[in-house]
This record gives structure tokens, sequence and C-alpha cells, in this order.
């Protein structure tokens, strides 16, 4: 075998964009708005959740988006499951960030289950795509999303939290 034989090569074929323009808005709103630090008060916690809900509805409804392209043919297999994976890892920052936060009183601790509780089901649904698309189940993609508007309107109800 020649020393020629044994070159790896250098230069990596390009690869689909990964990054959805909803996506862009999604990392931006979870950097502005999802920020958590110590709560020292139910409204300041209920601020937190409210940002958190906000968040994790916008990774929600980018799946849902990424899956109804898909599904009209106008997204590609490895994009869909590229950007599918992005929602999820977003979704699963999101809830790391929010159950980090100590409640401060009783009922925020109930408002905690309540919100990591609904932050779960809607990690199970986005790895269920997210599976199905690296799979290459493209065809199973529109029935797992059926969740999607119902996890995404429980999400809107919590963001009601928000002190306006």
């Amino acid at each position: 075998m020649s020393p020629h034989d044994m070159m790896v090569p250098t230069s990596k074929p390009h690869a689909p964009p990964a990054v959805l323009p909803a996506f862009v808005v999604l990392l931006l709103s979870v950097v502005l708005s999802a920020c958590v630090g110590p709560s020292w008060s139910v409204p300041d916690y209920e601020e937190k959740v409210a940002n958190t809900a906000e968040a994790a509805r916008s990774a929600v409804e980018t799946a849902r988006l990424i899956v109804e392209a898909a599904d009209a043919g106008k997204a590609p297999g490895p994009y869909t499951a590229r950007a599918l994976s992005d929602a999820e890892t977003a979704l699963n920052s999101i809830a790391t960030h929010i159950g980090a936060v100590q409640p401060p009183t009783t009922h925020a601790t109930a408002l905690r289950s309540r919100v990591t509780s609904l932050l779960t089901e809607c990690r199970t649904a986005l790895a269920e795509l997210r599976i199905a698309a690296r799979d290459r189940r493209f065809d199973e993609l529109a029935r797992l999303a059926e969740p999607l508007p119902r996890l995404a309107a429980r999400l809107e109800l919590l963001e009601g939290l928000r002190p306006t």
C-alpha cells in the first residue's frame, strides 16, 4: 500500500443548512427571556415559569412547523432530522434551566411540578420526532406530531403567569 492510499481527505462535503429561521428566533428567545437564577418571591418565580413556557412553546412550534414542511415535501430528510434535533436540544436546555431554580414557597413548588411535568411531555414528543426522523421514518412524523398543538396550548396558559 502506498502512502497516497493512506491519506485521509481533509475537506468535508457541504452539509445542508441545519438552522431554520424559526430556530434562530427560538435561540434568541431562550437567551433573552428564559434567564434563570435565584427566585426570591412567587411573582419572580411565576415570571421565570412564564418565560420558560414561552421559550418551550417556541421549540414545540418550531418542531411542528418542521414536520409540516417535511410532510409537504418542502424539507429534505437530513434537514428535517437536524432541525428536529436542534429543537429538542433547545427544549432540553430550557427544561434544565427552570429545573435548577429553587422555588421560594410551597405554592411555587407545586407550580414547579406542573411546569416540569409539562416540559417532560414536550421533551418526550420532540425526542420521538427526532428518533423517527433520524431513522428515516418520515411517514410517521405527522402522527407523532399530533400532541404538539395541545402541548403548545398548555405552555401558552403558563405564559399567562407573567404580570401584566
